[in-house]
Formats: structure tokens, sequence, C-alpha cells
């Protein structure tokens, strides 16, 4: 193994998945995966851009298939003990596999060494729930995301100095 790819992949295995750093460019694939799901923020692409200044940070990782891409996942420290994983994807003809369940386990094995985090913030997409408490983490709480054309009738900006809109679905 050449010294650049020791830098470059984390762990490979018999049946021949790698884990390995995402390159530039690739996050583009993990939002069009994401696209087919919902709609994914640019905020990789920033992530992905910023990560040029610091070549030596872990976090974006590759999964890969015979030199396919066909997974990815984001793992970064938010403070001292508070890390956030997500872009958790394994594209739908590899999954059942447990290419997820690699994914996580190195990625925590590769972070815990420099982050250790008693709290995870994790993506909460209802398909990955049963999957994130394979791994002992437990739901803190619930998001759900409204999408369609609001009225709004009644602005209250009295309570707690915040503006409290009263929404009636058109």
């Amino acid at each position: 193994m050449m010294e650049t790819e020791r830098l470059e992949v984390y762990r490979r295995w018999d049946d021949g998945f790698v884990l390995r750093r995402m390159r530039q460019g690739e996050e583009q694939q993990v939002i069009r995966w994401f696209g087919t799901l919902e709609a994914m923020p640019g905020d990789l692409e920033l992530a992905m851009d910023m990560r040029r200044d610091y070549p030596d940070v872990d976090g974006f990782y590759a999964g890969e298939l015979n030199g396919v891409m066909v997974s990815s996942l984001v793992q970064a420290a938010i403070a001292d003990d508070l890390k956030y994983i997500g872009a958790i994807f394994v594209d739908e003809q590899h999954r059942g596999l447990g290419f997820a369940r690699r994914m996580i386990s190195t990625a925590q094995e590769t972070e815990d060494h420099s982050h250790p985090a008693s709290t995870v913030v994790l993506d909460a997409y209802q398909h990955l729930v049963s999957m994130y408490q394979k791994f002992g983490y437990k739901s803190a709480y619930r998001i759900t995301t409204y999408q369609g054309t609001i009225n709004s009738t009644n602005t209250d900006t009295n309570r707690f100095g915040t503006n409290i809109i009263e929404v009636q679905w058109a």
C-alpha cells in the first residue's frame, strides 16, 4: 500500500467494500442520492469547499465497491461534547449488506480518537430511525417539516419576543 493510499483509505473489507475519504466533487453524487428522498440543502457543498483548506480533517466518508461510490457519511465535531452525523446514504441496490453499519462504526472509531462526544446529532429521516436504534441511539425529539402555501392571518409578536404566526393552509 502506498503512503498516500494509507491517508485516503480508512478500512477495506474482504467483500471489496472500501471506506475512504470523500473526494472533492463527490458531494454532488450525495446530493443527487438525497434528492430522491427530499431536497438537500447546499451545506454539504459548502463544507467540502471549506475542507479544501484543511485537507487533514476527517469526517467526509465515501463507501466504494469495485471502484464505484455506493455510500456516504459525514461526521463533524460541533462542540467539545457534541458531534453531528449525517448524509448517511447507501444506494438502493446495495442496501441490506451492512455498509451503513460499517461506515458508522469506522467513522466513530476514527473520530472518537480526536473528538470524543457523549451527544450525537443525527439526520432524522424516518427511514433511518430503526438503523440508529440498532446502534443504541435514542430519539430526543421529532421535527415535522411542512410544505405548501400559507396565509398569515394572525401575527403575535408579544410572546417571548418571537414571531408567532397562526397558519392556515390555502
